[in-house]
């Protein structure tokens, strides 16, 4: 509800106080996604069909993920008498703040079919001992 709420601020009123466009307005899709919080990890899994592993790009810092990725595929056929030619083009780019901080250099990703998943460590926090002041 957050996310529609603050589109339509950006629809109605973006361009009238210098927001910057919303990633609809510039041809970007923003793909499906999970995320899934266990004891010891954060698995985010996205869906970017058609995007060959090379175009993917992943940020991570301890506290937020940040993927894009672009998909471009040409195709032609001659036959006698008529030229085909077929061009798409998909950009996607999608941004968490994660709910526990993580271990980004301990990412680790795959790739499979058009569905990609990151699963990150979460940081290990060390027992605090309470002591008693008097």
């Amino acid at each position: 509800m957050e996310r529609r709420m603050n589109q339509l601020f950006e629809e109605l009123l973006g361009e009238r106080i210098g927001l910057p466009a919303a990633p609809a307005k510039l041809g970007v899709r923003e793909p499906y996604a999970d995320i899934m919080e266990t004891d010891r990890e954060v698995k985010v899994t996205i869906e970017i069909p058609g995007v060959d592993k090379k175009d993917i790009n992943i940020n991570a810092t301890e506290n937020s993920l940040e993927v894009s990725a672009e998909m471009k595929k040409e195709e032609e056929e001659e036959e006698e008498g008529y030229v085909r030619r077929e061009r798409r083009y998909n950009k996607y780019y999608r941004a968490f703040a994660l709910p526990e901080e993580v271990e980004p250099t301990k990412a680790k990703t795959t790739f499979k079919n058009g569905i990609l998943q990151i699963v990150l460590p979460k940081k290990r926090i060390e027992k605090r001992t309470t002591i008693k002041v008097e």
